[in-house]
């Protein structure tokens, strides 16, 4: 069984993970990062880089390459593709050679949590960002994440996370919490301008994290890992900076319309029951 991986990091870290779960259930599992020779996504292949991932991985050729390029649009019967975003755990039976999908719910992991938390353990983290972790440590921290960027332009995405969906999760998380004295809100965004506007209606201390660019953009997803409380956004990038978050208190946002459908049904297992969703 063949695994294809695509995507950014944190849709990478999903197919990991389902990888590693279908491991454990004594399956064949391989990795094929193929795509990434033929298709420039994000920073690319990014497992290995971040967290020193280096398991089977089917071996490279064009040849090979140009046989995946033909079943992901002809979709024949030895291909699982995900249909949509809910749980379907057919994948641990299933007898088709490819899967093909983000798989991103805990969902298709959560029973082998130790395994996947002890997988994905950041590596290089420089002086720099571990210094802000110190200073994240040190206070009752709430990592803030907006992605604009390359959602700008798609539609699925834009209009999800509003300025008042943030507000709103503030309102929420302050709600919570009883130290208010120590919060601090560290936020994260690809958008600087828009991100600083933003920070001029909050009465909190705030910081912006907006140096960690391209290859050092996964040290953004260290640091909210860190933080004691998560606001994420639609993205599957602050899913994993909230769900790797280890304080056993913490206090999770999520937004309830995932994509620009309204039907939840369609994606209702990406957010873990015990976030909140609004």
């Amino acid at each position: 069984m063949r695994i294809i991986v695509s995507g950014g990091l944190g849709n990478q870290m999903f197919q990991y993970a389902l990888y590693l779960a279908l491991k454990e259930k004594g399956r064949n599992v391989k990795l094929d990062t193929s795509l990434y020779s033929h298709v420039e996504m994000h920073n690319g292949y990014e497992l290995e880089r971040c967290f020193n991932v280096n398991d089977a991985l089917v071996k490279y050729s064009k040849v090979h390459l140009f046989f995946l390029r033909v079943i992901l649009k002809i979709k024949p019967s030895i291909f699982l593709y995900e249909d949509n975003l809910q749980y379907n755990n057919g994948v641990y039976t299933t007898k088709c050679r490819y899967l093909s999908g983000s798989w991103q719910s805990e969902k298709y992991f959560i029973q082998i949590e130790d395994i996947i938390r002890k997988s994905f353990i950041f590596k290089d983290i420089d002086k720099r960002n571990l210094s802000i972790m110190e200073e994240i440590k040190s206070y009752n921290s709430v990592s803030l994440h907006i992605r604009r960027g390359d959602y700008l332009g798609n539609s699925i995405y834009t209009g999800v996370c509003t300025e008042e969906y943030y507000l709103e999760a503030i309102e929420k998380l302050l709600s919570r919490i009883t130290l208010k004295n120590r919060i601090h809100f560290y936020i994260f965004s690809d958008d600087k301008s828009y991100a600083n506007q933003f920070i001029g209606k909050l009465n909190y201390p705030v910081h912006l994290i907006d140096f960690n660019k391209g290859s050092d953009s996964f040290k953004d997803m260290y640091l909210m890992s860190q933080c004691k409380h998560n606001i994420i956004a639609n993205s599957s990038f602050s899913w994993w900076g909230a769900w790797l978050n280890n304080n056993p208190d913490k206090i999770v946002i999520a937004p309830k319309y995932w994509f620009n459908v309204k039907n939840v049904d369609l994606y209702k297992d990406i957010v873990p029951e015990k976030w909140i969703k609004i």
